[in-house]
């Protein structure tokens, strides 16, 4: 089995509420759970971003059926490529909601999270990885 790291942005296609975002994270979970699929979702209203780890046909696949779900517009590959393991090996789903406040205390990120785009992420990947980690590390609840 060939594991695979896939990170995609898009736009929420309506306003999201608190227990919209509760529900979406608990179906998905257990979702995840049953695909041996691994990640991070972060949330910047209307913005997502979104890692996805897992065998490469189910990752594919799962990405997929989020590019065809209504709840997303603008679906944008950030980049796949094979890994040797997990980023993410215990997570069936991390999340974190970024604010404007939370912005604040990561240092150099403040600026491009105020207009994300998707064509900035695809054209830097490591700054991807960077704030991945900082809130796999920092930010998630």
């Amino acid at each position: 089995m060939s594991l695979y790291c896939l990170v995609y942005t898009s736009i929420a296609s309506q306003k999201i509420s608190e227990d919209d975002l509760r529900d979406l994270l608990n179906k998905t979970r257990k979702k995840n759970e049953t695909r041996n699929v691994t990640g991070m979702l972060l949330y910047l209203d209307p913005f997502f971003m979104q890692v996805l780890e897992g065998e490469e046909t189910m990752v594919n696949d799962l990405f997929n059926l989020i590019k065809q779900d209504a709840r997303h517009d603008n679906v944008s590959l950030i980049y796949r490529k094979p890994i040797e393991e997990r980023y993410y090996p215990d997570w069936k789903m991390g999340f974190s909601k970024i604010t404007h406040e939370n912005l604040s205390t990561l240092e150099g990120f403040s600026d491009f999270l105020q207009t994300p785009t998707p064509e900035f992420f695809r054209n830097s990947h490591s700054k991807v990885d960077e704030l991945l980690y900082k809130f796999k590390h920092e930010m998630l609840f």
